[in-house]
Protein backbone atom coordinates (compact mmCIF):
# COMPACT_ATOMS: atom_id res chain seq x y z
CA UNK A 1 0.00 0.00 0.00
CA UNK A 2 0.93 3.67 -0.24
CA UNK A 3 1.24 3.95 3.56
CA UNK A 4 3.51 0.92 3.73
CA UNK A 5 5.70 2.27 0.89
CA UNK A 6 6.03 5.63 2.67
CA UNK A 7 6.86 3.87 5.92
CA UNK A 8 9.52 1.76 4.21
CA UNK A 9 11.03 4.84 2.55
CA UNK A 10 11.19 6.63 5.92
CA UNK A 11 12.82 3.59 7.49
CA UNK A 12 15.32 3.40 4.63
CA UNK A 13 16.09 7.09 5.00
CA UNK A 14 16.70 6.68 8.73
CA UNK A 15 19.00 3.74 8.08
CA UNK A 16 20.96 5.72 5.47
CA UNK A 17 21.38 8.63 7.90
CA UNK A 18 22.45 6.25 10.67
CA UNK A 19 25.00 4.51 8.46
CA UNK A 20 26.34 7.85 7.23
CA UNK A 21 26.71 9.10 10.82
CA UNK A 22 28.38 5.85 11.89
CA UNK A 23 30.82 6.09 8.97
CA UNK A 24 31.69 9.68 9.87
CA UNK A 25 32.24 8.67 13.50
CA UNK A 26 34.45 5.77 12.45
CA UNK A 27 36.50 7.99 10.17
CA UNK A 28 36.79 10.63 12.87
CA UNK A 29 37.96 8.08 15.44
CA UNK A 30 40.44 6.62 12.97
CA UNK A 31 41.79 10.09 12.15
CA UNK A 32 42.16 10.88 15.85
CA UNK A 33 44.01 7.58 16.37
CA UNK A 34 46.36 8.32 13.49
CA UNK A 35 47.00 11.82 14.86
CA UNK A 36 47.86 10.32 18.24
CA UNK A 37 50.25 7.81 16.73
CA UNK A 38 51.82 10.47 14.51
CA UNK A 39 52.35 12.66 17.57
CA UNK A 40 53.94 9.71 19.39
CA UNK A 41 56.26 9.02 16.46
CA UNK A 42 57.29 12.68 16.19
CA UNK A 43 58.05 12.91 19.91
CA UNK A 44 60.20 9.78 19.85
CA UNK A 45 62.09 10.86 16.72
CA UNK A 46 62.70 14.33 18.19
CA UNK A 47 64.02 12.71 21.35
CA UNK A 48 66.46 10.48 19.49
CA UNK A 49 67.76 13.40 17.42
CA UNK A 50 68.38 15.35 20.64
CA UNK A 51 70.11 12.39 22.26
CA UNK A 52 72.30 11.77 19.24
CA UNK A 53 73.32 15.43 19.28
CA UNK A 54 74.41 15.14 22.92
CA UNK A 55 76.50 12.04 22.20
CA UNK A 56 78.07 13.67 19.12
CA UNK A 57 79.04 16.83 21.00
CA UNK A 58 80.71 14.78 23.75
CA UNK A 59 82.90 12.69 21.45
CA UNK A 60 86.08 14.71 22.22
CA UNK A 61 85.48 14.08 25.92
CA UNK A 62 84.77 10.37 25.50
CA UNK A 63 87.84 9.86 23.32
CA UNK A 64 90.29 11.69 25.58
CA UNK A 65 92.78 8.95 26.42
CA UNK A 66 94.35 11.04 29.18
CA UNK A 67 91.22 10.93 31.31
CA UNK A 68 89.60 8.09 33.18
CA UNK A 69 86.34 9.20 34.71
CA UNK A 70 84.80 11.60 32.20
CA UNK A 71 82.00 12.71 34.51
CA UNK A 72 79.42 11.97 31.81
CA UNK A 73 76.93 10.32 34.12
CA UNK A 74 73.28 9.58 33.28
CA UNK A 75 72.38 12.71 35.27
CA UNK A 76 74.70 14.83 33.09
CA UNK A 77 73.23 13.25 29.97
CA UNK A 78 69.71 14.00 31.25
CA UNK A 79 70.56 17.67 31.81
CA UNK A 80 72.09 18.02 28.36
CA UNK A 81 69.32 16.21 26.49
CA UNK A 82 66.75 18.31 28.35
CA UNK A 83 68.48 21.45 27.01
CA UNK A 84 68.53 20.03 23.48
CA UNK A 85 64.80 19.30 23.69
CA UNK A 86 64.06 22.78 25.01
CA UNK A 87 65.50 24.06 21.75
CA UNK A 88 62.74 22.12 20.02
CA UNK A 89 60.09 23.52 22.36
CA UNK A 90 59.84 20.27 24.35
CA UNK A 91 59.95 20.22 28.15
CA UNK A 92 61.11 16.74 29.17
CA UNK A 93 60.15 17.27 32.82
CA UNK A 94 56.59 18.20 31.83
CA UNK A 95 55.91 14.88 30.08
CA UNK A 96 52.98 12.99 31.61
CA UNK A 97 53.09 9.19 31.69
CA UNK A 98 49.27 9.12 31.63
CA UNK A 99 49.34 10.67 28.14
CA UNK A 100 50.29 8.31 25.28
CA UNK A 101 52.70 10.83 23.76
CA UNK A 102 54.30 11.67 27.08
CA UNK A 103 54.51 7.99 28.00
CA UNK A 104 56.40 7.06 24.84
CA UNK A 105 58.85 9.95 25.24
CA UNK A 106 59.49 8.98 28.86
CA UNK A 107 60.02 5.36 27.77
CA UNK A 108 62.55 6.55 25.17
CA UNK A 109 64.30 8.67 27.81
CA UNK A 110 64.36 5.80 30.29
CA UNK A 111 65.86 3.56 27.60
CA UNK A 112 68.55 6.13 26.78
CA UNK A 113 69.41 6.65 30.46
CA UNK A 114 69.90 2.90 30.84
CA UNK A 115 72.14 2.83 27.77
CA UNK A 116 74.31 5.68 29.11
CA UNK A 117 74.52 4.00 32.51
CA UNK A 118 75.64 0.70 30.98
CA UNK A 119 78.19 2.50 28.80
CA UNK A 120 80.06 4.02 31.77
CA UNK A 121 82.93 1.47 31.72
CA UNK A 122 83.28 2.01 27.97
CA UNK A 123 83.22 5.83 28.23
CA UNK A 124 85.57 5.95 31.22
CA UNK A 125 88.25 3.54 30.01
CA UNK A 126 91.59 5.23 30.59
CA UNK A 127 94.48 5.09 28.12
CA UNK A 128 92.25 4.45 25.14
CA UNK A 129 91.28 7.06 22.55
CA UNK A 130 88.33 5.95 20.42
CA UNK A 131 85.71 4.38 22.67
CA UNK A 132 83.12 3.44 20.05
CA UNK A 133 80.23 5.01 21.96
CA UNK A 134 79.07 7.09 18.99
CA UNK A 135 75.60 8.41 18.03
CA UNK A 136 74.85 5.35 15.86
CA UNK A 137 75.71 2.94 18.68
CA UNK A 138 73.80 4.99 21.23
CA UNK A 139 70.78 5.10 18.90
CA UNK A 140 70.81 1.39 18.12
CA UNK A 141 71.04 0.42 21.80
CA UNK A 142 68.35 2.90 22.77
CA UNK A 143 66.07 1.69 19.97
CA UNK A 144 66.44 -1.94 21.09
CA UNK A 145 65.59 -1.13 24.70
CA UNK A 146 62.73 1.15 23.69
CA UNK A 147 61.14 -1.55 21.52
CA UNK A 148 61.14 -3.97 24.44
CA UNK A 149 59.35 -1.39 26.60
CA UNK A 150 56.86 -0.07 24.05
CA UNK A 151 56.55 -2.36 21.02
CA UNK A 152 57.43 0.66 18.84
CA UNK A 153 60.36 0.34 16.48
CA UNK A 154 62.86 3.21 16.60
CA UNK A 155 65.68 3.10 14.10
CA UNK A 156 68.40 5.18 12.47
CA UNK A 157 68.84 4.48 8.78
CA UNK A 158 70.71 5.78 5.76
CA UNK A 159 71.39 4.94 2.13
CA UNK A 160 75.07 4.96 3.16
CA UNK A 161 74.59 2.77 6.22
CA UNK A 162 77.60 1.48 8.11
CA UNK A 163 76.02 -1.45 9.94
CA UNK A 164 73.28 -3.93 9.13
CA UNK A 165 71.23 -2.60 12.05
CA UNK A 166 70.93 0.66 10.07
CA UNK A 167 70.16 -0.96 6.73
CA UNK A 168 66.97 0.58 5.24
CA UNK A 169 64.01 -1.60 4.36
CA UNK A 170 62.12 -1.07 1.10
CA UNK A 171 59.87 1.66 2.53
CA UNK A 172 62.79 3.49 4.14
CA UNK A 173 64.96 3.26 1.04
CA UNK A 174 62.25 4.86 -1.10
CA UNK A 175 61.75 7.70 1.37
CA UNK A 176 65.49 8.28 1.80
CA UNK A 177 65.87 8.69 -1.96
CA UNK A 178 63.10 11.30 -1.94
CA UNK A 179 64.71 13.10 0.99
CA UNK A 180 67.99 13.29 -0.89
CA UNK A 181 66.36 14.72 -4.02
CA UNK A 182 64.74 18.05 -3.28
CA UNK A 183 62.70 17.07 -0.22
CA UNK A 184 61.60 20.08 1.82
CA UNK A 185 64.28 20.55 4.48
CA UNK A 186 63.29 19.19 7.86
CA UNK A 187 59.94 17.89 6.61
CA UNK A 188 58.99 14.51 8.10
CA UNK A 189 56.85 11.90 6.35
CA UNK A 190 54.12 9.80 7.94
CA UNK A 191 52.03 7.14 6.26
CA UNK A 192 49.65 4.41 7.32
CA UNK A 193 50.59 1.03 5.89
CA UNK A 194 50.87 -2.61 6.95
CA UNK A 195 53.76 -4.56 8.41
CA UNK A 196 53.63 -8.17 9.50
CA UNK A 197 49.94 -8.31 8.69
CA UNK A 198 48.88 -5.41 10.91
CA UNK A 199 48.26 -1.70 10.44
CA UNK A 200 51.14 0.56 11.40
CA UNK A 201 52.11 4.20 11.09
CA UNK A 202 55.48 4.71 9.42
CA UNK A 203 57.21 7.97 10.28
CA UNK A 204 60.54 9.25 8.99
CA UNK A 205 62.40 12.38 10.04
CA UNK A 206 65.40 13.44 7.93
CA UNK A 207 68.73 13.86 9.73
CA UNK A 208 71.35 16.29 8.46
CA UNK A 209 75.10 16.50 8.77
CA UNK A 210 76.24 19.01 11.41
CA UNK A 211 79.78 20.00 12.41
CA UNK A 212 80.28 17.26 15.05
CA UNK A 213 79.54 14.68 12.31
CA UNK A 214 82.29 15.84 9.95
CA UNK A 215 85.33 14.23 11.64
CA UNK A 216 83.86 10.80 10.86
CA UNK A 217 81.62 11.48 7.85
CA UNK A 218 83.15 14.50 6.08
CA UNK A 219 86.07 15.08 3.70
CA UNK A 220 88.14 13.67 2.27
CA UNK A 221 85.90 10.87 1.07
CA UNK A 222 87.55 7.47 1.42
CA UNK A 223 89.94 8.51 4.17
CA UNK A 224 89.65 6.35 7.28
CA UNK A 225 88.08 7.97 10.31
CA UNK A 226 88.99 7.31 13.94
CA UNK A 227 86.89 4.12 13.86
CA UNK A 228 88.73 2.81 10.81
CA UNK A 229 85.73 3.36 8.51
CA UNK A 230 85.89 5.19 5.19
CA UNK A 231 84.52 8.72 5.35
CA UNK A 232 81.60 9.44 3.03
CA UNK A 233 82.64 12.98 2.08
CA UNK A 234 79.50 14.66 3.39
CA UNK A 235 79.26 18.44 3.68
CA UNK A 236 77.56 20.26 6.52
CA UNK A 237 73.83 20.34 5.79
CA UNK A 238 73.77 17.17 3.65
CA UNK A 239 71.12 14.53 4.33
CA UNK A 240 72.81 11.83 6.41
CA UNK A 241 69.74 9.64 6.70
CA UNK A 242 66.60 9.56 8.80
CA UNK A 243 65.08 8.51 12.07
CA UNK A 244 62.49 5.83 11.27
CA UNK A 245 59.62 5.03 13.63
CA UNK A 246 57.04 2.26 13.22
CA UNK A 247 54.03 2.60 15.53
CA UNK A 248 51.38 -0.18 15.67
CA UNK A 249 47.89 1.22 15.14
CA UNK A 250 45.69 -0.16 17.90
Amino acid sequence: TIKENMKNKKLLAVMVVFLFAATLLFLKNETVAQQKEAAMAKAIADYLVAGRSVIAKNQPLFNDASKGDKGFTPAVYEAQVSEELKGKGIDLKAQNAADPVGKTMLQAHESAMEVVAEAQPQINEAGKAFKGFIPAVYGARTGDRFFKKSGIRLKQTSLKFRGDYNRPDEFEEGMLKKMESGWERGKPHSEETTAGGRKVLRYMLPVYIVKPCLPCHGDPAGELDIAGRAKEGYKEGDVRGAISVTVPIR
